[in-house]
């Protein structure tokens, strides 16, 4: 037997005032004897037995009605009797993620859900504890109108999710309603992609009961990926998208809302997508949302996929001697190509490109190390006169790799250009940066350096490539002796990002799946919505939005940049698991626990949930028993 609120079990001790009134009532005081009440002695004898009969039973009932109202008050469970299910701690996972919004028999996957889950919830009683945590990690808690409440306010994501992490904090949730019994009750669409076996949740000893659902939705049509190049237009680009479609389909390529190009694609799988290229120009300016659509089909949310370009003339930077034949070249093929300017050192919103140790240069400047260790000493001195907080330290000859830092504990993203460009480079001569914001008291060491938000690129553990306001600087020159950074694939386009976006005017392109979180984030104060309206931020990292699309961030009224939010291709994979053997077999990939079982209907499933509790609560039994207990006393003393 357990108790759910043992702290009641102390009014067990009001048993003694029964006990305390039948003891008082025996005592006898100093006898006087009367002749006349002799005859009355023979009578009290005859009916002694009878009287000590009737008080000790009269004795017992009211301690049995004291003992079982405080037993009730402790709310006691047990396994070999008792009426409805015990108090129960109950976690509730339900799957909304994008898959969830497909139509199967005609009506869309998450309100056959959402209705499974509304059925569980009003069985709950007072006693039970619940909460509802659904595929992109939020958990809805309280009573049961409250969680009535918000289930009946979900939707399907706009992305994937992560069912192994909404079941992962289920369970501690569950564990969190001890002594009530902890369960998880799972409710998902059965897409074979959301049982992954490189997540799995160690349940232990919380159960954990599945409804088995078969997704069955054939022939879906996905746009899976579109990719605008380059992301500014001077006025114009090149929009690549990949097809997926059982059958022929037309699809559509949006900018700004007006439709530029159409056209058919043949048929084609998730692993073998068809391509769609199209060569745009735009009359248009500043920060553009596009989109490739298709035919709307049982899923209509991966028919749709956003992109975001800008649209505005090429940056413009001038070349001084010191930066070498290497950045020159790399800036002449920038120009050849029309995605960058030359312009007179000096004028508003030109780049100069230089070595460090060049005398007169102007911010803003992208800035390498000299050559010549000997020269060390003049470029400290220009980064001190254009107020830039960094050094070139000791020259170092060994070779090492560079890396690109995590910022703010969150991993650098290897799409980017500096992680494409820097990660892994072989560096054979460098000037370790040191970071000089003022007095020596204020400089941190190495460690604290690398780790700083402005650092793009380590070498050695110590800071290699940093970036502040209007610099970019290297701490080796760009030469094929010095570092393989010049002779890589990737350091062009790098280049023209340093230059267009860190330097120039440009903003930035983050793509980022519904619910995830981004960071570096500083300058960023809101976040515009598809339809105008502004959702504020604070801090360096937001958490993006459930629904796709473009959110432009704003820099007070300034577009500085766009967050384009897609699903993950995976989501429009809409192959369920197969037969009842295999769900089971899911759902073991899923969680590894004691007790992980599948339940064929909606009934079942909560029949099962339910049986998993600790037997059955004696609150009813008890209170019957105390009211029984005081009718018969009330009926013995009356008589």
């Amino acid at each position: 037997m357990a108790f759910l609120a043992p702290a009641f079990l102390a009014l067990a001790a009001l048993a003694g005032v029964p006990l305390l009134v039948h003891l008082l009532r025996r005592k006898v005081g100093r006898v006087v004897d009367f002749p006349a009440v002799r005859y009355l002695e023979r009578m009290e004898q005859e009916h002694s037995r009878d009287l000590k009969l009737r008080n000790r039973l009269l004795l017992l009932l009211r301690l049995l009605a004291v003992l079982a109202l405080a037993l009730a008050a402790a709310r006691p469970v047990a396994r070999l009797f008792g009426v409805g299910h015990a108090p129960v701690s109950l976690a509730l996972v339900l799957d909304n993620s994008m898959s969830t919004g497909a139509v199967q028999d005609g009506r869309v996957v998450f309100d056959s859900l959402r209705a499974t889950a509304r059925a569980l919830i009003g069985e709950l009683t007072a006693d039970d504890r619940a909460w509802v945590v659904t595929a992109d990690g939020r958990v809805i808690g309280g009573g049961s109108d409250a969680l009535q409440d918000g289930v009946a306010a979900l939707a399907p994501l706009g992305g994937r999710g992560d069912l192994a992490v909404a079941t992962r904090r289920a369970v501690g949730l569950a564990r969190s309603g001890s002594p009530r019994a902890p369960v998880v009750a799972l409710l998902s669409d059965g897409q074979a992609s959301a049982f992954r076996t490189d997540s799995v949740v160690v349940a232990g000893d919380v159960p954990v009961v599945g409804l088995r659902q078969r997704l069955a939705v054939g022939g879906n049509r996905a746009v899976l990926q579109v990719t605008p190049d380059p992301v500014r237009w001077t006025p114009g680009g090149i929009v690549s998208a990949s097809v997926a479609s059982a059958d022929s389909v037309a699809w559509r390529l949006l900018l700004d809302g007006r439709t530029m190009a159409r056209g058919t694609v043949p048929p084609a799988t998730l692993d073998a997508p068809a391509r769609v290229t199209s060569r745009l120009a735009s009359s248009n300016t500043g920060w553009l949302r596009g989109s490739v659509e298709l035919d709307a089909d049982a899923l209509r949310a991966d028919d749709v996929r956003w992109f975001a370009v800008r649209v505005a003339p090429p940056p413009t930077a001038a070349v001084r001697a010191e930066a070498g034949a290497f950045l020159s070249a790399a800036l002449a093929t920038l120009v050849d190509e029309g995605r960058l300017a030359r312009g007179r050192e000096g004028d508003a919103r030109v780049v100069t490109v230089a070595g460090a140790q060049a005398g007169g240069t102007r911010l803003p400047a992208l800035l390498t190390a000299p050559a010549d260790p000997i020269q060390v000493g003049e470029a400290n001195r220009q980064l001190a006169r254009l107020s830039i907080p960094w050094r070139f330290g000791a020259v170092a000859r060994a070779q090492v790799l560079a890396r690109v830092p995590a910022q703010g504990g969150v991993p650098a993203d290897t799409a980017s250009a500096a992680a494409r460009a820097f990660d892994g480079t072989p560096v054979r001569l460098r000037y370790p940066l040191v970071y000089s914001p003022g007095s020596a008291g204020d400089r941190p060491d190495g460690n604290a350096a690398a780790s700083r938000p402005d650092t793009l690129a380590t070498a050695g553990g110590t800071p290699w490539v940093v970036s502040g306001d209007g610099y970019v600087l290297i701490g080796s020159p760009l030469e094929p002796d010095a570092t393989d950074l010049p002779l890589d694939a990737a350091f062009v386009p790098w280049l023209l990002e340093a230059l267009a976006r860190r330097l120039g005017d440009d903003g930035r392109v983050i793509e980022a799946t519904p619910g995830s979180v981004v960071s570096g984030l500083r300058d960023v104060t809101a976040l515009e919505r598809p339809d105008g309206t502004l959702l504020p931020t604070t801090g360096d990292r937001v958490t993006v939005p459930a629904e796709a699309g473009v959110y432009f961030l704003r820099r007070q009224a300034a577009r500085i940049g766009a967050l384009v939010v897609n699903a993950e291709p995976m989501e429009s994979d809409l192959r369920g698991v197969g037969g009842p053997e295999s769900e089971s077999g899911s759902l073991a990939t899923l969680v590894q626990g004691k007790d992980v079982a599948v339940a064929a209907t909606p009934s079942a499933w909560r029949q099962a949930v339910f049986s998993r509790a600790a037997g059955q609560a004696l609150l009813l039994p008890l209170v019957a028993l105390a009211l029984a207990a005081l009718l018969a006393e009330a009926w013995i003393s009356g008589r």
